[in-house]
């Protein structure tokens, strides 16, 4: 493992070294860093992990600039306006790129077409957590409670066209159950009503869910992704079990503007694959078992394309709408 690490480490180094090299007059000022969401959140604390190595590899500092509102849309917007030299990116996650702008209708952008991806920096699993009320003991069992008892048990989110709404609107859809949801405004709101026992349910990210479960409170009864989480090594994963569609999981990445230049995306991505490879920022995002994936440019275009797609057809099936 340790030498693997050592030849992606090396491989982004040279492939940097190389883009540079092809981007001589960039960066010429300081990089604004748009996280779209409140400082403290998850986006905030890993566009500040990027950051700092980031800057260090340009040669200009890469300023975070914190524009919170209407679930990322805010802050994405003002880098689809920006302009494409560079100088102006987001980081920010599938639910601000796929799912909230599809929440409006007409979209205020259309991420395929508005935004160049440039790096996939973070991507893991959610868990399927129940409050002590709950007394399944696995996701089959859940499953098969939620169908007795359609809409008698409450879904928590972080709010309305969250992640952990939409994604366990597609599980309802798949698994042909009910629960009846109730949005809180984050993921500290959301933990406190699990709780409190307002909700009997929840998607939680792990950094969310693990003081949580520390605590004893609640369990978890599968995995929402594309592999089980390290943490979590023998909880199931629900495409396992109860429905193979639902197997997404939650990412957090880097946007330019469209028409950003080739040559430019290049190098930036190199830059971040470079600074995600390094110990301590492996050794930050490994806490919330959000690992950085290996995956060229032309394969990340078309995940962002392939999602934009398939969480419109959630979207539009459960007819879920923010006005």
């Amino acid at each position: 493992m340790a030498d693997r690490r050592a030849l992606l480490l090396g491989g982004a180094c040279l492939l940097a070294g190389a883009a540079a090299r092809a981007q001589p007059g960039f960066p010429n000022r300081a990089i604004t860093l748009i996280a779209p969401s409140a400082p403290g959140s998850q986006t905030d604390i890993f566009s500040r992990v990027l950051a700092e190595p980031l800057g260090r590899s340009l040669g200009r500092p890469v300023v975070v600039e914190n524009r919170p509102g209407a679930s990322g849309i805010l802050g994405t917007l003002a880098t689809v306006r920006a302009a494409p030299d560079g100088h102006t990116l987001v980081y920010n996650s599938n639910s601000g790129t796929a799912i909230a702008p599809q929440l409006r209708r007409p979209p205020p952008y259309v991420t395929p077409r508005d935004l160049t991806p440039v790096a996939l920096t973070l991507s893991g699993p959610s868990v399927i957590v129940v409050g002590d009320a709950v007394e399944a003991a696995t996701i089959e069992d859940f499953v098969a409670t939620l169908r007795a008892r359609p809409g008698r048990l409450n879904l928590g989110s972080h709010g309305v066209g969250s992640f952990s709404h939409v994604a366990m609107e597609m599980f309802m859809a798949e698994t042909r159950t009910v629960l009846t949801h109730i949005p809180y405004n984050g993921g500290g709101p959301l933990g406190s009503a699990l709780l409190a026992g307002d909700v009997q349910v929840a998607l939680l990210d792990v950094m969310t869910a693990r003081p949580l479960l520390a605590q004893g409170r609640g369990r978890v009864l599968a995995q929402v992704g594309e592999r089980r989480s390290p943490l979590f090594p023998d909880v199931p994963l629900v495409s396992e079990t109860v429905a193979s569609s639902v197997n997404m999981d939650y990412w957090l990445g880097l946007f330019a503007p469209a028409a950003t230049p080739p040559a430019l995306v290049e190098r930036l991505h190199a830059e971040v694959t470079a600074a995600m490879a390094l110990p301590a920022s492996r050794a930050r995002v490994a806490e919330a078992s959000m690992l950085p994936p290996a995956i060229t440019l032309p394969a990340l275009r078309e995940k962002v394309a392939r999602e934009w797609e398939e969480w419109g057809r959630v979207i539009r099936d459960r007819d879920i709408v923010v006005q």
